[in-house]
């Protein structure tokens, strides 16, 4: 049995905060063997810099892989290290030219290999995207019959088609979880006792916000229409994250467990 710990989407500086000092008390708790983040709102709320992935997949962090989404690109010079086997984009969205992109095959320390994938909504999201499912079963038929633990994102926005993809993929991968929302929902389960579910693990960063930007900025663009620059919000860090406990020989998820830790001197 191995534990994957996946992290919700890492909100700018704050977030890396909140991430650094809750993942000390989760290695400290459950002891992971593999921890995925989703790093697409690492640098300062929009897409990831290249110095902000050497320093999270370093032994500082130890993040062993960071999945992405609609900012992917937001930072240029993620063009100098998108093809790291380390970070995954998101197959089927519209500027990923390379489906192979959305899927890595790594190892935990103790040589279990995992594949972990990542896609795109279709619904509320911008671009013309592929099917999140199509893509899936591409991306299936890549990974190697002996690589068993199977785990992927999906970053949507549409809760419906968060649940329809974990639906589909039942019986077929360990674990699917949603990203993108920023808003952690109580409803993780196991589909088919074997795919660990939960439509959203919610956002590593400061609460005392709107989606972790600064209230007052995003209130008045909301109510205004005044394109007001966002900046991440600074106060009430939480660490959020799910535990999936997997058997490595069948891939089949046993248990789920939501982390979720208040960083109290923030």
């Amino acid at each position: 049995m191995i534990r994957v710990l996946a992290v919700g989407d890492v909100m700018g500086r704050p977030g890396r905060l909140a991430l650094i000092k809750g993942l000390e008390r989760a290695r400290a708790e459950f002891s992971p063997d593999f921890v995925i983040m989703n790093g697409e709102n690492v640098a300062g709320g929009f897409g990831i810099t290249k110095k902000l992935f050497e320093e999270l997949i370093s032994p500082t962090f130890g993040i062993d892989c960071i999945t992405t989404g609609n900012h992917w690109m937001d930072k240029k010079d993620i063009y100098e290290f998108r093809d790291h086997p380390r970070i995954v984009l998101p197959a089927n969205m519209y500027n990923v030219d390379e489906p192979s992109r959305g899927l890595r095959l790594l190892e935990t320390k103790g040589g279990v290999r995992i594949a972990v994938m990542n896609v795109i909504g279709k619904v509320f999201m911008k671009g013309d995207n592929s099917s999140p499912y199509d893509m899936a079963d591409k991306m299936l038929g890549l990974v190697p019959s002996y690589c068993k633990v199977r785990i992927l994102d999906i970053h949507a926005e549409a809760t419906s088609e968060k649940q329809g993809l974990g639906q589909y993929l039942a019986g077929r991968v360990s674990a699917v979880y949603g990203t993108h929302s920023h808003v952690p929902t109580i409803d993780e389960r196991i589909f088919k006792k074997h795919t660990g579910f939960v439509t959203d693990l919610g956002m590593t960063g400061p609460y005392d916000s709107v989606i972790g930007m600064d209230t007052a900025s995003a209130v008045q663009r909301m109510r205004t229409g005044e394109r007001k620059n966002f900046e991440p919000a600074k106060n009430d860090l939480w660490f959020y994250g799910m535990l999936f406990e997997i058997n490595e020989d069948s891939g089949a998820c046993s248990g789920v467990q939501r982390l979720r830790f208040s960083i109290k001197d923030s």
